[in-house]
């Protein structure tokens, strides 16, 4: 998997989409600078995400806010109650996480409570 990011990248550096930020200082880890192309792409992606959640909504509106605000807000909207957060399971086999509401209680398989244990209880 990691051969093909590095592909990805390759690629996308070579034609100008993105590239590693600070990259002629040494490289920031998993942080990229958008190129000409990249920017152009990201603008686009950006507008039909817009458009479908905002437009297509007749009981939606768009709102550009930012993320440093009063913490009164934070609070009125939840997050940072105890329990806005999702609980994360893990899986006894493979190990991997899951939100508790993508498993099911049903069947014996993957996603069945004996094979799941609170990710906080590592």
């Amino acid at each position: 998997m990691e051969n093909l990011m590095n592909k990805i990248i390759s690629l996308c550096k070579r034609r100008g989409f993105i590239f590693p930020s600070s990259e002629i200082y040494g490289g920031f880890s998993s942080c990229y600078d958008f190129g000409p192309l990249g920017v152009e792409m990201k603008q686009n992606i950006k507008k039909l995400w817009w458009d479908e959640m905002t437009k297509l909504h007749d009981n939606i509106t768009g709102l550009d806010a930012g993320v440093l605000m009063s913490s009164k807000v934070w609070q009125a909207s939840g997050h940072l109650a105890a329990g806005f957060a999702d609980e994360l399971v893990e899986c006894k086999k493979c190990h991997k996480r899951f939100k508790m509401d993508e498993i099911s209680n049903e069947g014996q398989g993957r996603d069945s409570p004996s094979n799941v244990r609170n990710a906080e209880e590592n």
